[in-house]
């Protein structure tokens, strides 16, 4: 028999000898990452996901916690094998000792990864302790794929006697099973998680909560090498002690969901009377007794944001979720909605108890922790696995595992794109209330993932809140069906505003009460700078506040300089405001804009023009006296229009007083409106139904219109045209048709299987880059098809070196690894590129050296600007960089 404590599952850091190495006994890091699913259990899966593993166990819970214990310690089986064994050289003779046989001593182990031998190991041993055999071979899988991807089809074919040994070494690692067995006590399970889409859900959970806890499980800091007892059971209390303080260390037991209520206005003190949408809501919340979908559809500035706010800290008190993570459009939005998150848990919680993550592509860099070492011993699992391991330590991801959260949708989309440990995603959202916010009309790429991950998040008892100012009919049924609704809901006679609910097997929509109709003049402006120009001119000859909203950053930056160059306001009233500044400039921009134009904006601030994108669309209380905007799908233009005198009881200059939407009309429009570089923003077919849904329309009226509008442009209904313009528009739906086919495609080919799909657990994980540049495009993990961004790291050269800031300071050394406080500085100053030439040009560069296995910036690119300028040498184009603090990053392709 061989010594429990003889066989090696880790080794001090890899430098010097192997001898002098110190080593962590296999079954010691077993037991390690078994405590901290424990210390995870007690401290911070919450009561809601105990109950419901426990009555898919059908025990108790101290029995179910150290059932998910003895799983839990079960991943790294694989590593009593030869093929591991082997890899640390003295421990082949002190086992050879004790009769273990090595068929050779050094190689041979391409494909026998220890994740696949214990997944190879496991059906047996498990079958044996009373699990059927169907759950056995499901959670055999589950386990080995802890390094981030369940075993592949046939995967047992690439492994050989030589990988895992004869009988002494089946009786080694039924040796381990015995005494973990012995150790944790788990409960029998006969019967139990035999319906398929429960048990490969429940498995998918624990795939995620076995590899967060290997990671904590591996962290030096808190699980030393060479133990000094050889007693299991001792052992097992000096590893629960330590897995208890990395919890609380990490902070991931801070919080724990309340038991007593809290009204709507302890949540939101500055909230006087709720209005009837939000009354609505509060009653509507006593009857939703399970997780549920809650679809709420009402016009922009009436509250959903705190209406939904309150239905999640509902549901954490009621059901005991997890948390809350709130995904958003964008970068932008989420800054903004951290904000508000946080005064909402404040007010909850009280200072500094609880405070939500931000989580985003900039986010990521703006909190960066100091270095976290974990040591990964088994390096064929993937040279990067080491620094992917550590990302989920910083704020981009631990806000996914952490209880409350803010970031993009993609975060959250990400969590069913093949990606490595993909569920590890899936088990931080699970249990927990996930609010979409700024849900429009989806594109058939997006919806088709996003279809899915409503899915999964209902089987992961998640309750989803949407929050939506516009939704056409056909995409509020197909959200509901993903979510799993009844299928015999009537939506014909809904009337917005509305929210839709399903919960278990009820369902139902209601009409919610609707403010007073506003009513906005309509107008159109021909298209070019000199209409725009002078109808600025002419509006604000009185004084008042006015945006322009482009649909590109190029646009805007033109529109601004002939703003400018025409001298239409002071400099200081002219704000140039998109998202190709870096975040250091930007949030000055930002904080500008809300100040001046915001709702605690005074008169004498309120005048200027803001040259925007879509950056304002969304989220922002603004309030302007006039509105331009470039032609949008009907939704998104309604959607700006919210911005439009949104504040009442404003005094307004004369020309100003009646609110006024200007659209600037498409090249072309008297014969066949053409869409130039816009095409490459909206589909064009959606463009044309919301030019022809507008024509002849002088006012609309809000929100009894809304729906109308809606339907005119994404209802199955095709509108009226004749001639080559009913021609333009069949040529239009023919191209969406065939885009709607390409995307859905695509989509599928990247998606995690349903959790009913028999063949969840055989689908082959390619390993979808998340951000990768260096990756091409069919190999990324894309939550949204179009061009690629680049994350661009911007620097100054200056006679003395390179430095932050084009001004001068202090200099930057890129040949040495950043340390955190360097990090959030080099963040401030990254700027995202989309232009698919510069990426394309930057995409042959590399990151300099000290970077590569920085977690942070190992993907990131760098341009180094002189006097403003920035070469890019590109095949077959080259570009030139422009930066500056009125307009951001300009690029300009050599030879125009």
């Amino acid at each position: 028999m061989v010594g429990l404590f003889s066989l090696w599952g880790k080794t001090t850091p890899q430098s010097g000898p192997p001898e002098t190495r110190k080593v962590h006994p296999l079954i010691c890091h077993m037991v390690d990452v078994a405590e901290v699913v424990g210390a995870m259990w007690d401290g911070c899966l919450g009561a809601g996901m105990r109950r419901h593993v426990c009555e898919a166990l059908g025990c108790d819970e101290d029995a179910a916690c150290r059932t998910l214990m003895f799983w839990a310690a079960l991943h790294d089986l694989g590593k009593a094998s030869p093929a591991f064994q082997r890899r640390h050289k003295p421990a082949v003779a002190l086992l050879q000792a004790q009769g273990l046989t090595f068929e050779r001593e050094f190689g041979g182990d391409a494909g026998a990864y220890h994740g696949l031998l214990s997944a190879w190991a496991l059906p047996a041993l498990l079958g044996e302790r009373h699990l059927s055999d169907v759950l056995a071979r499901d959670l055999a899988k589950g386990l080995g794929g802890h390094h981030g991807s369940w075993p592949p089809p046939n995967f047992k074919q690439a492994l050989n006697r030589d990988h895992y040994g004869g009988a002494e070494w089946d009786a080694a690692r039924a040796q381990l099973v015995d005494a973990l067995f012995r150790l944790y006590v788990p409960a029998p399970l006969q019967g139990r998680l035999e319906a398929r889409p429960a048990r490969q859900a429940f498995v998918t959970l624990l795939s995620g909560l076995v590899s967060t806890a290997d990671w904590i499980g591996s962290m030096e800091c808190y699980f030393e090498a060479a133990p000094d007892t050889s007693d299991l059971a001792v052992y097992a209390g000096q590893s629960s002690h330590n897995a208890r303080r990395a919890i609380h260390e990490l902070r991931w037991d801070a919080w724990q969901p309340p038991h007593e209520t809290a009204s709507f206005s302890r949540l939101f003190p500055a909230i006087e009377q709720l209005n009837g949408m939000q009354q609505a809501i509060v009653g509507l919340a006593e009857t939703l007794d399970g997780p549920s979908l809650v679809l709420i559809e009402a016009p922009t500035g009436t509250g959903k944001t705190e209406a939904a706010l309150y239905l999640a800290d509902h549901w954490a008190r009621t059901l005991q979720q997890r948390g809350l993570y709130v995904a958003m459009p964008t970068t932008a939005t989420s800054n903004e909605m951290h904000k508000r998150v946080g005064a909402m848990l404040y007010a909850r919680y009280g200072e500094g108890q609880v405070e939500p993550l931000l989580i985003h592509g900039q986010a990521r860099w703006q909190d960066a922790p100091a270095e976290i070492t974990i040591e990964v011993e088994d390096k064929s699992e993937g040279a990067a696995d080491g620094v992917d391991a550590m990302s989920w330590f910083l704020p981009r991801k631990r806000s996914l595992l952490a209880p409350f959260g803010v970031g993009t949708v993609d975060q959250a989309l990400l969590s069913v794109l093949l990606t490595r440990h993909f569920f590890v995603r899936l088990f931080g959202l699970a249990h927990k209330t996930v609010i979409f916010d700024e849900v429009h009309a989806y594109d058939t790429y997006m919806s088709t993932l996003f279809a899915r991950l409503l899915g999964w998040l209902r089987a992961q008892n998640c309750s989803v809140i949407m929050l939506s100012a516009t939704l056409p009919a056909s995409t509020r049924r197909a959200f509901l069906s993903a979510y799993g609704a009844p299928g015999d809901l009537d939506l014909s006679a809904i009337r917005y505003p509305a929210v839709t609910w399903a919960c278990g097997g009820r369902a139902d929509c209601q009409p919610l009460p609707a403010p007073p109709d506003r009513t906005l003049a309509l107008g159109w402006l021909a298209h070019g700078i000199e209409p725009l120009v002078a109808a600025l001119r002419e509006a604000l000859a009185e004084g008042g506040c006015a945006a322009v909203l482009c649909n590109t950053v190029a646009r805007a930056q033109q529109v601004y300089s002939a703003l400018r160059e025409a001298a239409l306001a002071p400099e200081d009233d002219l704000t140039l405001f998109h998202s190709r500044f870096p975040l250091a400039w930007r949030e000055g921009i930002e904080n500008k804009v809300r100040e001046r134009y915001g709702k605690a904006s005074t008169p004498e601030q309120r005048r200027g023009v803001v040259v925007a994108t879509q950056v304002i669309e969304q989220s922002l209380d603004l309030d302007f006296d006039l509105m331009i905007s470039d032609l949008a799908p009907v939704d998104l233009l309604l959607q700006r229009a919210g911005r439009l005198h949104r504040h009442a009881g404003r005094e307004r200059p004369v020309l100003l007083s009646t609110p006024r939407l200007l659209l600037v009309e498409p090249e072309n429009a008297d014969a066949l409106p053409e869409w130039g570089s816009d095409a490459y923003v909206y589909e064009p077919y959606f463009l044309l139904r919301t030019w022809l849904a507008l024509q002849g329309r002088a006012a609309l009226a809000l929100p009894s219109q809304t729906q109308e509008l809606i339907e005119a442009v994404y209802g199955e209904e095709e509108p009226e045209a004749e001639g080559s313009l009913a021609q333009s528009l069949a040529r239009a739906k023919e191209r969406w048709e065939q885009h709607r086919r390409e995307h859905s495609q695509i989509a599928r080919t990247k998606l995690v299987l349903p959790p009913y799909d028999e063949d969840l657990f055989e689908q082959r994980n390619p390993d979808y880059a998340e951000e990768n540049p260096d990756v091409r495009q069919s190999m990324r993990a894309l939550t949204r098809l179009g061009d690629e961004g680049l994350s661009l790291v911007c620097l100054h050269q200056q006679a003395y070196g390179l430095t932050l800031e084009p001004e001068g300071g202090p200099v930057v050394d890129i040949d040495r690894r950043p340390d955190a406080a360097l990090s959030r500085d080099l963040a401030r100053h990254i700027v995202q590129v989309t232009h698919g030439g510069v990426v394309a040009s930057l995409a042959y560069q590399r990151p300099p050296e000290a970077w590569r296995r920085h977690s942070l910036l190992r993907h990131a690119r760098l341009a180094v600007f002189t006097q403003g300028e920035c070469k890019v040498e590109g095949v077959p184009s080259s570009y030139t960089l422009r930066l500056s603090r009125t307009m951001g990053l300009q690029i300009d392709k050599e030879g125009k």
